[in-house]
């Protein structure tokens, strides 16, 4: 069902990694989040949280639609723009980019087939030509539906509060997806991976229970907003 739309994604998306810097020769490398290029210009669009709480030591880079095609050296991410309160992030990395996602303005009918997206549980090893091993840096795809509309808050790690505006996806995004594009069957963008919701527990009876959590997407609108904001051009797709 999904194979159109997973042909664009492995082309078009890709994990943001973190770097510390250690000392002049050494550094601690992370995946912290997906990103998906939205024009040929090198264009993307994340969540903004990925980028939360930089220091002096700290970079972001791509390298690469991994494991297809790993860019050496990585690129250092720059940051366009951030619509801070709805956690959406604008970056540039200096490459050409011949593939890339088409944005819906509307949000999803409840009940409508996507798919969610990222790179989750990542693993960066030593390799013995002292460099990484990135081969334990996978993508992941959840097909799913939509299930509600909703406007919910999240908070990171250090308390910083923002809105999570746009639709329930039934099956819930794993640690490493957040900004990952969230699409339909064609490949066109409806939101991105923003959040879960807190877990609720339903019991059956000693022994019979389950616990839930869903997908929150943010709803793509309002990465078009920050776009025309930002004057960065993109691509609208209104038939599906």
């Amino acid at each position: 069902m999904f194979v159109r739309g997973i042909k664009i994604a492995k082309n078009s998306m890709f994990p943001i990694f973190r770097f510390e810097q250690i000392n002049a020769i050494q550094s601690n490398v992370f995946t912290v989040g997906s990103g998906f290029f939205i024009n040929k210009r090198g264009y993307f669009v994340s969540v903004a949280h990925v980028f939360d709480n930089p220091n002096n030591q700290t970079s972001f880079h791509y390298w690469g639609q991994i494991p297809d095609r790993v860019h050496n050296p990585a690129i250092k991410i720059v940051e366009i723009s951030r619509d801070d309160e709805n956690d959406i992030f604008v970056g540039k990395i200096e490459i050409q980019s011949p593939h890339h996602f088409y944005i819906a303005k509307q949000l999803p009918d409840i009940g409508r087939s996507i798919c969610v997206s990222g790179y989750p549980l990542a693993t960066i090893q030593n390799n013995p030509q002292g460099g990484l091993d990135l081969s334990g840096v996978r993508r992941y795809f959840q097909p799913s539906f939509v299930l509600d509309y909703i406007i919910c808050n999240s908070s990171n790690p250090h308390g910083k509060i923002r809105k999570h505006n746009g639709f329930l996806v039934r099956d819930l995004g794993l640690y490493g997806m957040s900004g990952g594009p969230v699409f339909n069957t064609s490949g066109v963008v409806f939101g991105m991976q923003g959040s879960i919701t807190q877990p609720r527990t339903s019991s059956g009876g000693p022994g019979c229970s389950i616990t839930v959590q869903n997908a929150v997407a943010i709803r793509s609108s309002l990465i078009i907003n920050l776009l025309e904001k930002t004057r960065i051009k993109y691509n609208i797709l209104a038939k599906f």
